[in-house]
């Protein structure tokens, strides 16, 4: 905020604090977690829903795919990017006595401690500084492991840390540096570019790379760090067991990025990374488990992916294809008529803006989107969603909308055939005016039933549900027949799995964050409470 403040007078700036899944779960380790993202994810939504305009990040938590609509703005310039050990008594990482217990909850980290020094005990902690450093001094702990970067930034840096070198120590992808997010596009994005730094950009995008190129995230053991040396970028890399006994390490120079980090991916693969990364935590969160996605094919990519990163065997039945519905004419025509244009499902994105084909939806209309997946979709076209609301679910919207002066608006409701009515209702309440267009049915696909039953006798573990359709579609052909024994039953939120029970399905998972991602992160919290209960 400071180095927007001097760049740009003429704006004010305020901090708008927010806590995340991770802080709030700051008692279970990352690796049980089991997620990638867990401390971007809700400051990623507050930008998407328009509570904020830039998000902060540190760039090593940034999850390696990136978000539909969102863009890393700047890279504020790099601090140092070594990590620190921290003692009670000023000793080393070479003085400490064997079986001393230093706390991490970092799997790279303990991997490299391990691998210097065997001898020792990496013990699972998490918090924030304050409380890491207090359960050092309380001897819950006899050291710690912590970036640098973070003491520096919140001044608790200690003359009697020991700064770790690069070759003992290496960093995690983008340690040490700050990432501002924000809606692509923006005003808000345009004004945080131009506090970007070249080389700390150029070095982070590569570290990155090579963590995408391998597969991993960032509860993996990979260790990454680049630094750029005039027009060089000169790029170490290392994978390792989970308990360091084994690892692949790589370096590469050169002045092409994309074959610099193309150099490192090979040689690691060379050296056996892909088989330690299969062991290394939380890797395998879903192992053995076989999946059952019932969404449409055109929309299960990032889903059936997570499911697999996670070691899940995806089953793909999809039980929705979607149908466009004839629409009139005059609702294109007088789009610009509307104060807003309320999506609540992605296929209503993709409807309108196919029926819109080289028409612009009209700056002057204010975009409405029930949750991230769909603000994403509008993103991909350009038209960021104005409001989000904090649950993805019609009421929340609804809500979200009531705070605003709705009286005598215009809104328009693109939706399913047979969608809930609990939007347009308590919009026309509050003294809006509403029109509903239903834009698309979900049908059964062909051959539905025979497809589904070959999966049921071939075995699953669990089946996930991403609407009140699916549910429906399911269990109708199913035929009336019960699920197998066994056989648990997830949904991505309370108005799908509110469906589900009222058809006579017993629900076992439904996720916090009512998105594909967040139902993935539901059914690993679901594994490890059930392996550990």
């Amino acid at each position: 905020m400071q180095a927007l403040q001097r760049r740009h007078p003429e704006y004010a700036f305020a901090l708008a604090p927010l806590v995340t899944h991770g802080d709030r779960a700051a008692s279970v380790p990352l690796t049980q977690i089991g997620e990638e993202g867990v401390f971007v994810k809700e400051l990623e939504q507050a930008i998407l829903r328009g509570d904020a305009e830039l998000a902060v990040h540190s760039a090593k938590d940034l999850p390696t795919a990136e978000t539909p609509g969102l863009t890393i703005a700047a890279y504020l310039p790099r601090a140092d990017a070594r990590d620190v050990l921290v003692t009670r008594d000023g000793l080393t990482l070479a003085t400490l006595p064997p079986g001393a217990r230093v706390g991490t909850g970092s799997p790279r980290r303990v991997a490299q401690l391990l691998a210097h020094r065997p001898d020792l005990q990496a013990v699972p902690i998490r918090g924030n500084v304050d409380t890491r450093l207090r359960r050092l001094g309380e001897g819950v702990v006899d050291a710690l492991l912590l970036a640098g970067a973070g003491l520096l930034r919140l001044g608790r840096m200690d003359d009697s840390y020991e700064w770790l070198a690069i070759e003992v120590m290496l960093p995690a992808p983008g340690q040490g540096a700050l990432a501002i997010q924000a809606v692509g596009g923006t005003p808000a994005a345009g004004l945080a570019a131009t506090l970007d730094d070249g080389p700390t950009r150029r070095a982070v995008e590569a570290e990155r790379a090579v963590l995408r190129g391998l597969g991993g995230g960032c509860l993996s053991a990979i260790a990454v760090h680049g630094v750029v040396e005039g027009a060089q970028l000169a790029l170490r890399a290392a994978v390792l067991a989970e308990g360091g006994q084994r690892v692949a390490r790589a370096t590469a120079r050169g002045g092409n990025d994309a074959t610099v980090v193309a150099d490192v991916v090979s040689l690691l693969r060379e050296r056996g990374a892909a088989h330690l990364l299969q062991r290394t935590a939380g890797a395998d969160a879903l192992s053995g488990l076989r999946i059952m996605v019932t969404r449409p094919l055109e929309q299960a990519g990032a889903f059936v992916k997570a499911l697999q990163d996670a070691g899940a065997v995806v089953v793909m039945c999809p039980v929705i294809a979607i149908q466009p519905l004839p629409v009139p004419d005059d609702v294109v025509d007088r789009i610009d008529a509307y104060d807003w244009v309320l999506f609540t499902s992605v296929n209503g994105v993709e409807r309108v803006f196919s029926l819109l084909g080289t028409k612009r939806l009209p700056d002057s209309v204010k975009i409405g989107a029930i949750g991230p997946e769909t603000a994403g979709r509008l993103s991909m076209y350009g038209r960021p969603a104005d409001l989000v609301p904090d649950r993805f679910v019609a009421e929340a919207l609804a809500e979200a909308l009531e705070r605003h002066d709705v009286r005598g608006r215009r809104f328009l409701v693109p939706r399913a055939q047979g969608a809930r009515d609990v939007l347009p209702e308590r919009l026309r309440a509050r003294g809006a005016q509403v029109d509903v267009v239903e834009v698309y049915r979900s049908v059964p696909p062909p051959h539905l039933a025979a497809r589904l039953h070959r999966h049921l006798r071939a075995g699953l573990d669990v089946v996930t549900f991403t609407s009140s359709s699916s549910v429906r579609n399911f269990l109708e052909a199913l035929g009336g027949e019960p699920l197998p024994d066994g056989v648990r039953v997830a949904c991505i939120g309370p108005i799908t799995a509110s469906t589900a029970r009222e058809h006579g399905l017993r629900v076992d998972i439904i996720a916090e964050e009512y998105t594909a991602r967040g139902l993935r992160d539901a059914l690993v919290r679901h594994r490890v409470q059930s392996t550990s209960a």
